[in-house]
């Protein structure tokens, strides 16, 4: 695939996306929401992808919106049809995607970019990885699902002080909060996201889209709601090939395959 604004590249599994616009420490804009849009279609209908990792090139993930390519006069409706369209086909869709997504945090991860990062679902950061929901220093408001994404990993309280201050928050401080999983050495982060998305791709497709899906559910739904989703999936699962290959794996001692199982 060719893009203007990324980098797309699969192998063992793993479909890795990649920021490239450098230069702007992969700031977005409207090209680079309209390709990751397509890809991520591409990828949710792709079945030789596993699992997915995010990063961007250079020494940064995203330091949000390209301030560079805001129009100061736009009117306000065609500004709310704008984000209205950014989270309705690039934030939900990356959310919804029924494959396990990694973001590797290389640097800046500002403003959208901070939520792009909590829109995945496994976050690993360089220790040179800074975070902020810089918004109000542009008279802005957390876009992108921040609002709804970042008090359900740190708390509504600590939410509060991140957006209202727009403090710089290192790597380790984010794992202390709850929205990193891990940290590592600049030099030893793509490195270890492959191995995990890897580790994580060679699982059974079926189960990890139910448990995912079923997860995003969880803090939104009730107790009796998700233990009757959990009884529909938990049935949908023993009847899968996935299910079958697990048992037959464990019996016979030996490492399943489920990629390959049909």
């Amino acid at each position: 695939m060719s893009f203007e604004t990324l980098l797309y590249a699969i192998a063992d599994g793993v479909g890795t996306i990649t920021l490239n616009r450098p230069d702007a420490l992969n700031a977005t804009n409207d090209t680079l929401y309209r390709e990751l849009s397509g890809l991520i279609g591409d990828i949710a209908g792709d079945r030789s992808v596993g699992a997915v990792v995010l990063t961007g090139a250079g020494r940064g993930f995203c330091a949000g919106a390209d301030v560079k390519s805001m129009n100061p006069d736009a009117k306000l409706l065609d500004r709310r049809a704008r984000h209205r369209w950014i989270l309705r086909d690039i934030l939900q869709p990356l959310i919804a995607l029924e494959k396990p997504v990694i973001a590797a945090v290389n640097g800046p991860a500002v403003g959208a970019g901070f939520n792009i990062a909590l829109a995945c679902d496994i976050v690993i950061a360089s220790e040179k990885a800074v975070f902020s929901q810089i918004f109000t220093r542009l008279a802005l408001v957390p876009d992108l699902g921040g609002l709804y994404l970042l008090t359900r990993v740190v708390g509504l309280n600590k939410a509060k002080e991140l957006c209202f201050t727009a403090k710089k928050v290192t790597a380790e401080e984010g794992r202390e909060l709850g929205f990193v999983n891990h940290v590592v050495p600049h030099d030893e982060l793509m490195p270890r996201a492959q191995k995990l998305a890897a580790e994580i791709a060679a699982g059974p497709p079926t189960s990890l889209a139910m448990i995912k899906t079923l997860l995003n559910k969880s803090s939104t739904s009730s107790l009796e709601q998700m233990l009757e989703y959990e009884s529909f999936a938990q049935t949908i699962a023993y009847t899968t090939p996935e299910h079958k290959e697990g048992v037959a794996a464990f019996r016979e001692k030996r490492q399943p395959n489920f990629r390959g199982a049909e």
